[in-house]
């Protein structure tokens, strides 16, 4: 019978690779092969094209498995759909939850940092803390697990693009618009800061952009696993690929000293910097931009793009000082000094109330956008807006 003579490629190579890596059962393939066209000797690229057509493979899984991987692609109860990226915490993965079918992302921890036993607890402290985190600009913290001698921590999976691949693509943004969406992130890390954590790798990589132009601030809680980036396992300390990976990060942590609220204050200002003028503060290698950062704070926006409002420049500034003492103390004082730019509609949702900032501590520079006229700074912010 037909179907009898088809079944033989069960047992070539690929299909093999297929049921150890535990994607597919034996009864998936028998059924998928016997309703198919496929010749018996059909090669593994086209049998891995009918289940990537048949849904039953993503081409990520496809791809995996024609190159001889088999282990993986399950772990407890997710199941491994594609690759993301590749980051210094460990490798993201989109997945899904084989109970529930919801999508979620996957971050793979890194087996030398998860090995130590002081690292690894201060990490599942600070995890536990960042569930305990639910506010519309920050992904959740979904669940941590181990699974066959892997560490993995489970998150919401979130669509749209980072800033920083959407700066690359379309160029700086306005600057409206990126000061709305650095006052997001800041509300974000208001609640997080409340919560007792800090993000330690607040970047443009690390801000989502969602369809409804709100962002999402991502890995919060994970960044326990971070290396110092002058530690002696760093390996490409001189490449473009690190620089880039350590660009936003402030000057006390560049040299592994202490970090509080204000760190983030700084990586968010440097992120905002690079929002306005599509450039990083301190461009260059690492050993470059790590010492520049000592020597001065992330520099005017307006001298490489005149149109960023002097308001706002001065605002960039302070956020990234290179004394901590001389930034915004907080990401509250942030979201105040930001907020003629949040948009009035998310107030609400994001945490926000007129009684909480009514006399907000602003930067000097930032006074006169915030000030009363009128009927008040509420009013005035809502008419620049259309409130």
């Amino acid at each position: 019978m037909a179907t009898q003579t088809r079944l033989p490629q069960l047992n070539s190579p690929f299909l093999v690779a297929v049921r150890k890596s535990g994607l597919l059962t034996p009864d998936d393939l028998v059924a998928v092969i016997a309703g198919s066209e496929l010749e018996p000797d059909a090669p593994p690229m086209q049998v891995a094209a009918l289940l990537v057509r048949k849904k039953l493979l993503t081409k990520f899984q496809a791809m995996q498995l024609l190159n001889g991987r088999t282990q993986g692609f399950v772990l407890g109860r997710y199941r491994i759909l594609d690759g993301v990226r590749q980051d210094r915490v460990g490798m993201v993965f989109k997945a899904e939850n084989t109970q529930t079918h919801e999508p979620v992302a996957l971050k793979v921890l890194p087996t030398d940092r998860a090995n130590d036993p002081t690292i690894l607890r201060a990490f599942m402290h600070e995890v536990r803390g960042a569930k305990q985190v639910n506010h519309p600009a920050v992904a959740r913290v979904l669940d941590m697990d181990f699974w066959q001698g892997t560490h993995f921590v489970v998150c919401e999976a979130i669509g749209g693009p980072t800033l920083d691949k959407l700066v690359a693509e379309r160029g700086p943004l306005v600057p409206h618009v990126a000061a709305q969406l650095a006052a997001q992130a800041a509300v974000g890390l208001v609640h997080a800061h409340e919560c007792g954590l800090i993000h330690r790798d607040v970047k443009p990589g690390n801000l989502v952009l969602l369809p409804d132009r709100r962002v999402k601030l991502i890995d919060l809680g994970l960044t326990h696993m971070l290396e110092s980036p002058w530690a002696a396992v760093t390996k490409r300390i001189k490449t473009k690929e690190y620089a880039e990976e350590i660009a936003h990060i402030a000057p006390e942590q560049a040299w592994g000293c202490e970090m509080d609220a204000r760190s983030d204050v700084y990586g968010l200002g440097s992120s905002l910097y690079f929002m306005l003028t599509g450039e990083l503060p301190f461009p260059g290698l690492a050993p470059e931009m790590m010492a520049e950062r000592q020597i001065r704070g992330v520099p005017s926006p307006m001298k490489v793009k005149p149109a960023v409002p002097k308001e706002l420049d001065a605002i960039v500034q302070k956020m990234g000082a290179k004394d901590p003492h001389a930034r915004y103390q907080s990401a509250r004082e942030v979201v105040a000094a930001l907020l003629p730019w949040l948009p009035v509609a998310q107030w609400s949702e994001l945490g926000i109330t007129e009684a909480e900032f009514k006399q907000p501590e602003q930067a000097p520079a930032a006074k006169p956008e915030t000030k009363a006229t009128g009927g008040g700074w509420l009013s005035r912010v809502r008419r620049l807006f259309g409130g």
